[in-house]
């Protein structure tokens, strides 16, 4: 088994499947009890409030619904920013019109290649005649 330091506490650790320790996953366990208990009781807190009444920083929070650890389908107010324009979004890294764009320039992107590998084949070689 490899060896890994643990992403959050430093720890040396067996590293089976996540970037955190055992002890970091049983607190983060814990933290994501106290999260949906408190939802099930406000669910119409936002971030802030949340963060507030578990005493849970914000980015951990982001970062569990980010890594779709933390479902928000029930609570209407929990929004943070979009990784790329800063649009209020529920989930994922990026808001919808962004991974819309962005699935749009792939495809574009895509489409492009595919004809440069077409018009790339055309033209090479050369052509023999036997006498």
């Amino acid at each position: 088994m490899p060896i890994a330091n643990c992403k959050r506490c430093g720890r040396m650790y067996n590293r089976v499947g996540r970037e955190i320790c055992p002890e970091c996953i049983r607190e983060e366990d814990r933290i994501l009890n106290d999260i949906r208990n408190f939802l099930r009781k406000n669910k119409l807190a936002n971030i802030s409030e949340l963060s507030d009444g578990t005493g849970v920083e914000y980015g951990i929070i982001v970062d569990m619904i980010r890594d779709g650890r933390l479902m928000l389908r029930d609570n209407p107010n929990l929004t943070y920013p979009c990784e790329r324009c800063g649009e209020q979004t529920q989930s994922g890294r990026l808001c919808a019109r962004c991974t819309q764009e962005l699935a749009r320039n792939l495809s574009a992107a895509s489409a492009e290649l595919r004809d440069k590998q077409k018009q790339g084949n055309r033209g090479k070689g050369f052509y023999s005649r036997n006498k």
